[in-house]
Parts: C-alpha cells; structure tokens; sequence
C-alpha cells in the first residue's frame, strides 16, 4: 500500500495571534482532500478537505467540511469524535503520538502517548494556548440535500507538543494522518487522509500515518 507525503510549506508571519488573516492566507494554498474510507460500510454524504501550513513556532491548520448533519454537545478533553469532528494524529518519533481533535465549535480534546489505550490528556491551560476561528453556514448544496458547511482554521503553538519540547518547525520530519468523523451522528463516517487497514474503525494506527515534511 503506497504511503501518502504531505510538504508542509513555510508561511512568513509573524503575528500568529491574528487568527482572521491568517485564515485568509491558507485559501491560497492547495486543499487537500480526506478522500479514503476504509471503512465502506458506514457512507455519509461529507465532503471533507484541509490546508496545512506552518510559520516555524506553530502549525497552521484549516480544514473546510460539508456535511448533511452537524453536531456539537462535547467541551474541552470531552467525547469530541461524537461531533461533527476534525482530526489530526502527528508523531515526532517513533514512539508516541499525539491526538488533536476539534469539532466545528472548536473545542478540543488533546492526548499523548504509545497506542489508543494508553493516552494521557493535555492539560486543559496547554490546549488554551491553541487559538482558532470557526464558521458555520446552514443550507448548503450537497448531492442535492441541505446541510452544513463549516471550517475551522486552527493555530497551534510548538508549545503544544509539550513532550518534545521543539525549538521549531522548520525541516522537521514527522508522521501522521488527518481524518474527519462524527460518531454521534445519524450518519456515522470515518474518513482519513492516508488509507488505513483494519476491520474496524481506529484512528489510532500509527503504522498507517503518512509521511510530514515540513519545509
């Protein structure tokens, strides 16, 4: 199975707390598309694509979604799979990883560690340092039914990644995957950047991250 690669570039901003202009920076770089479903079983009617990009102290993330259902019930360190849900697994070595994960209101739920059972969540004044902006639209257009489209452009800090304590992002070599789901929903979906191969849904397969390159 071939492993996707993603280059990371380089934006020149200094001002990561303007989370607006920023936003409008990221709709000039390629989206790329969380086409896979390993898991045909469960179809849902979501259109789901990212932006990445960095500025060397944090990770600029924006992910652009059309779905026919929205939810948002789960508050920081909750359940936020259940939501109408946008995920990021990163790794900087080969021994943990951490989970990002934000619904369309932007609460998170960040952890770390080896495998899905053992994860240890971040503090919740840590994932304050993350800032982000979100929008939402009702009655969008999609395959012919009303629904949602929603984005959420995300900032997220080296300071994030407290295990590792990086002095930037710049050349840095990582792995990971990018996935949409919601749980929750009346339509359950589990979609994921680079494929993964399991009977059920898991996002935790670290052996199925892609490859992060960043410039």
């Amino acid at each position: 199975m071939s492993v996707r690669r993603l280059e990371i570039p380089f934006l020149e901003t200094e001002d990561t707390q303007k989370v607006e202009k920023l936003n409008q920076l990221m709709d000039h770089l390629r989206a790329i598309p969380i086409d896979c479903n390993p898991w045909p079983a469960y179809q849902a009617n979501v259109q789901a694509k990212f932006t990445m990009a960095h500025n060397g102290q944090a990770i600029l993330l924006k992910y652009i979604i059309t779905e026919k259902y929205l939810a948002a019930n789960e508050v920081t360190n909750g359940n936020i799979h259940n939501d109408s849900c946008v995920e990021l697994f990163i790794a900087f070595d080969d021994w943990g990883y951490y989970n990002l994960e934000f619904n369309c209101l932007g609460f998170t739920k960040i952890g770390y560690g080896a495998d899905r059972n053992n994860r240890k969540l971040l503090p919740i004044e840590v994932i304050r340092q993350l800032s982000f902006s979100s929008r939402i639209n009702a009655n969008s257009t999609l395959n012919g039914n009303d629904g949602f489209d929603w984005e959420i452009m995300l900032v997220i800090p080296k300071e994030i990644f407290m295990v590792h304590q990086l002095d930037s992002f710049h050349h840095l070599k990582a792995k990971g995957n990018f996935y949409k789901c919601g749980d929750g929903l009346p339509q359950p979906h589990f979609l994921t950047w680079n494929m993964i191969e399991a009977e059920q849904p898991d996002f935790h397969r670290k052996d199925f991250f892609g490859e992060l390159a960043f410039s």
